[in-house]
């Protein structure tokens, strides 16, 4: 028996061997390797930023990811890209659980039978190359793609004969395009500009959420809609049949069918034209649009409102009119986005507000025509390649005729739906290991490049396609006519940044650090001149003898997860639902009317079956969704994928037709069935105030005739104590005094500021049944209430911590864990608590929470741990600290550089990515920081709950509500 050294006993003694009996991945180490010739970038406790692309959904925005001792903990949007100037959504947030996902695809599998078996790339390479080599013929499609990669794909088709090539997006915007191929002759989805438009006009267009480039049409409307002295906020209508977030933000609301929308559009249309309010001359459209107006399906609409939306938007200065959904396809939504279209034509927004000149990437997304001609065509001898797609999930019948190619080929990370009928599965990097290119519209060419190192045995998607190409002898060829070894040769030549030269290669490293290049001004667009003569509308059809059961679905997008494919993430899972607040899972939206008729009571189980398929679900009533009409979120009911998507809700997309695709009017019928409901997680009892005035609004009229007075707002400093009322004595901030302010008129309910809460602080995703139970984590909530004296007006309050100077929570804690720190800080000290919870029950924001159990973090997602929190175990209570890591960091670079800190330079994790600029953080002490003049001198400020007199270091500055006339 050989000899163990004192290390060694110490070392096995210590646990280290139960780990390494858990953990078999992770490779040991026997001696210590010392940094004398530290990682190429990488220095040791110093943060790294590399500048990169979020691939999370087609918009481009651009991202910068932290990196710390080699690992990626943290993604924030990019402050030079134009797409989104330096925020992010809260899928954009997640992508750092896309990349630690424990679920990835980690080895090549081959399926044999029903499973998957591990095998070598050697092996994969051979197999696929060979029956290429045969004479397989090739087909691939692939997730949207542009540049570099796009030219991989066509190129790989091209060497083996083959220019069967498409790029698949469940959301496609089908009918908008088809709109402006009949009126303009250009089937592209335009750029639409909200920067300075005063009337936004949405069709049940969601722009806000999932339509379009969410980011930053969210920063564009929300600066719009901000409070400035002697202007007038933009002004919103949506019409559609569900009262969606974007919805929940407008104006007007008119709840309308999805089989009336058009009928509606072409009303409104109608009134401008004869009311001589257009621009545009249309008056050769009244046959066409009486072709519409004169059908038996006409809804009672309320004439005054109508005239009130028709006259605000033709008396603006930059309208725009936006035709949803994304998804949306058939003539029921083409007519709708054909009349959205010349509403546009009649204000003159073309060419202002909608800029043809810059169509959006998803115009090269593929039709549905196109997809069905394109599965027709796969048989035998068929090698199909799926990069990044998963058609089995989001179409109908897909599965099926996928399985009819001689050969599956899947490139992705997860092993979602449609990897599981694959022959081959190999595994690729995430879009923050790997090198490309995305150019979400033109002169906005978005650079990508690894953040971190591989964790797996993956390669990049286009990589492997150029390495198959070569083992089958047939090498792939660039545009230049050479043969690139890998996709970043290929990027760097199409770039222009070949060859290795000194210029060159600055040029390289300058659009490296910048994220890409773009050109901030291009020309301004063209107003197009529409086909009018050739304009036609079909008739909506006659109401037939319909039955209780019948309803028009209306699926609708989720913000969180999309089409879906970011459902196993779990931050995006326990994010609550905008308007709902219901997280974990999906359910039905019924009108109470037609639920009654049908014997539906709340919570009950409930199928809808369309043509297409069936799903079964909780029911929710609610008036929020039009009376004819079930909603239902798509994104959800996932079969595969991995362990947070797996069995969660139910799939909406199997409702919907893949040959004669709805989404925008399919019928369906609804029934009770029995069994047991999954309830409805919801972690907000309440949409109403319950006259507490939580979430305070004042009328623009009174903002202006008057400044209303501020009552009881007493400064968390010195000069806010009065001897009279205060029970404890003032704190002296020698340094610094943190605070903030809210604006509640910029806010959008979006909950990216909840979702990089997450991130930022190594908040725990706790799973559903803790959540049920009220466990739930979260620092940062963003709850939706009610608009006092609307009954459909939404508004958002996002709460954490108040910091209060006189704070309930600090005299009650027996063991001092919850203090207040020299510079205004509510302070928790983790390792003092021992859990009594006093603090939690004296403070009257509930925004503390109590660590009930101990929360493993699954492999490899404790990598992501942001290295400068503690993480916190059960017993402990935790709560938003103002992120004072940030504080201290930005404390430190100033010291260092011998200087004091400047205003703006220390930015919480809620208040960077904010794309409505919700937060602005800062030092009360400071005179000339922006949160001491606004907190001094707003005239809506108002302190929540100020009649407790807690003094808190969050200023709310009210709602402005438009005078709706």
């Amino acid at each position: 028996m050989s000899e163990m050294s004192r290390r060694t006993f110490l070392w096995i003694t210590g646990g280290s061997s139960i780990a390494l009996a858990t953990d078999s991945p992770r490779k040991l180490v026997n001696k210590l390797i010392p940094k004398v010739n530290p990682p190429e970038e990488i220095s040791p406790g110093h943060w790294t930023y590399y500048a990169t692309t979020c691939r999370e959904c087609p918009a481009g925005c651009g991202m910068h990811v932290a990196n710390r001792d080699g690992r990626a903990t943290k993604a924030e949007g990019n402050p030079e890209h134009p797409v989104n100037r330096g925020a992010l959504c809260p899928r954009g947030q997640s992508s750092l659980q896309g990349l630690f996902d424990p679920d990835r695809v980690t080895k090549v599998l081959y399926r044999s039978g029903r499973k998957h078996r591990q095998r070598s790339w050697q092996e994969a390479f051979d197999s696929i190359s060979s029956r290429l080599a045969a004479g397989g013929r090739v087909a691939l499609l692939s997730a949207l793609q542009t540049g570099a990669p796009a030219e991989v794909l066509h190129a790989f088709a091209a060497a083996f004969g083959s220019d069967r090539v498409l790029f698949y997006e469940p959301f496609n915007y089908e009918s908008l395009r088809a709109a402006h191929q009949q009126l303009f002759g250009l089937p592209v989805i335009p750029r639409y500009d909200l920067e300075g438009s005063d009337f936004i006009l949405s069709f049940a267009a969601d722009f806000l959420e999932t339509w379009g480039s969410p980011v930053r049409q969210a920063r564009q409307f929300s600066d719009g809609r901000a409070y400035r002295e002697g202007e007038s906020p933009t002004r919103m209508a949506y019409l559609g049949p569900r009262l969606s977030m974007t919805a929940g933000n407008g104006d007007y609301f008119v709840q309308v069918s999805p089989e009336q929308l058009p009928v509606v559009a072409a009303a409104l249309l109608r009134v401008i034209v004869d009311r001589g309010w257009a621009r545009n001359d249309l008056g050769v459209l009244r046959p066409a649009l009486d072709t519409l107006l004169n059908a038996p399906s006409l809804p009672a609409l309320d004439q005054e409102l109508l005239l009130t939306v028709a006259r605000g938007f033709t008396s603006a200065r930059r309208p725009v009119a936006l035709a949803g959904p994304p998804f949306a396809a058939g003539p029921t939504a083409t007519q709708t986005a054909l009349c959205v279209a010349l509403l546009n034509y009649a204000v003159g927004a073309i060419g202002s507000t909608v800029d043809f000149s810059r169509p959006h990437a998803l115009s090269g997304s593929a039709r549905d025509a196109e997809l069905d001609l394109f599965f027709s065509s796969l048989g035998a001898q068929d090698v199909l390649f799926v990069l990044d797609a998963n058609p089995a999930y989001s179409r109908a019948g897909a599965a099926d005729r996928m399985a009819r190619a001689g050969m599956v080929v899947y490139l992705g990370s997860q092993l979602d739906e449609t990897a599981e009928l694959a022959r081959w599965v190999l595994p690729t990097d995430s879009h923050l290991e790997s090198w490309g290119e995305y150019q979400p519209e033109p002169g906005v060419d978005g650079l990508m490049q690894p953040a971190m190192g591989r964790l797996y045995d993956t390669r990049g998607a286009c990589d492997i396609l150029i390495a198959l190409a070569r083992e089958a002898g047939r090498p792939l060829r660039s545009a230049r006519g050479t043969t690139p070894a890998d996709l970043l040769q290929w990027l760097k030549e199409r770039r222009g940044f070949g060859g290795g030269e000194d210029e060159a290669e600055r040029g390289w490293q300058a659009a490296l650090r910048t994220g890409g290049t773009w050109q901030e001004t291009l020309p301004p667009g063209t107003a197009h001149t529409p086909h009018l003569a050739g304009i036609s509308f079909q008739a909506q059809r006659p109401p037939g003898p319909a039955r209780a059961e019948d309803v028009e679905l209306w699926p609708w997008a989720s913000i969180m997860l999309y089409d879906g494919r970011l459902a196993n993430r779990g931050w995006l899972q326990e994010a609550p639902d905008p308007t709902s607040f219901i997280v974990w899972g999906n359910w039905i939206d019924l009108h109470p009317k037609k639920a009654a008729t049908l014997g539906i009571e709340a919570g009950d189980l409930v199928q809808l079956t369309s043509v297409a398929g069936s799903l079964r679900a909780p029911v929710r009533l609610t008036t929020e969704i039009h009376e004819r009409c079930a909603a239902v979120g798509l994104g959800q009911g996932h079969s595969a994928l991995g362990q947070n998507a797996r069995g969660v809700g139910s799939n909406a997309f199997l409702l919907l037709d893949a040959v004669q695709r709805a989404g925008f009017f399919t019928p369906c019928r609804v029934s009770r069935v029995a069994g047991n409901a999954p309830r409805p997680i919801r972690t907000a009892l309440s949409n109403d105030q319950l006259q507490r005035d939580l979430l305070e609004s004042v009328p623009l009229s009174v903002l202006r005739s008057a400044k209303p007075q501020v009552e009881r707002f007493d400064l968390p400093l010195p000069e806010g104590y009065h001897a009279d009322r205060d029970l404890y004595p003032k704190h002296e901030h020698l340094k610094h005094r943190w605070a903030m302010t809210v604006d509640l008129q910029r806010c959008i309910g979006c909950g990216a500021c909840a979702v990089a809460c997450y991130a930022e602080n190594n908040v725990p995703v706790i799973g559903p049944e803790l959540v049920a139970d009220g466990r739930e984590m979260a620092w940062l909530r963003v709850p939706p209430y009610r608009v006092p004296g609307s009954t459909w007006r939404y508004a958002w309050l996002p709460l954490h911590c108040q910091h209060c100077d006189a704070a309930p929570c600090e005299p009650v804690c027996p063991v001092f864990a919850s203090m207040h720190n020299e510079e205004g800080l509510n302070a928790q000290i983790y390792n003092r608590c021992i859990g009594t919870r006093y603090c939690s029950n004296n403070c009257p924001y509930k925004v503390r929470r109590f660590n009930w159990v101990n929360l493993a973090w699954r492999t490899p997602l404790d990598l992501q741990l942001n290295p400068e929190v503690t993480v916190r175990q059960r017993g402990v209570m935790e709560k938003c600290t103002f992120c004072v890591q940030r504080i201290r960091q930005a404390q430190y670079r100033a010291a260092r550089e011998g200087r004091k800190l400047r205003d703006g330079e220390v930015v919480p994790a809620c208040a960077q990515t904010c794309p409505a600029g919700v937060f602005t953080f800062g030092d009360l002490l400071d005179p000339g920081a922006l949160v001491t003049r606004l907190t001094r001198s707003d005239p809506r400020r108002y302190h929540l709950l100020h009649e407790l007199n807690t003094k808190p270091a969050v200023t709310f500055l009210k709602r402005v509500d438009n005078d709706v006339v």
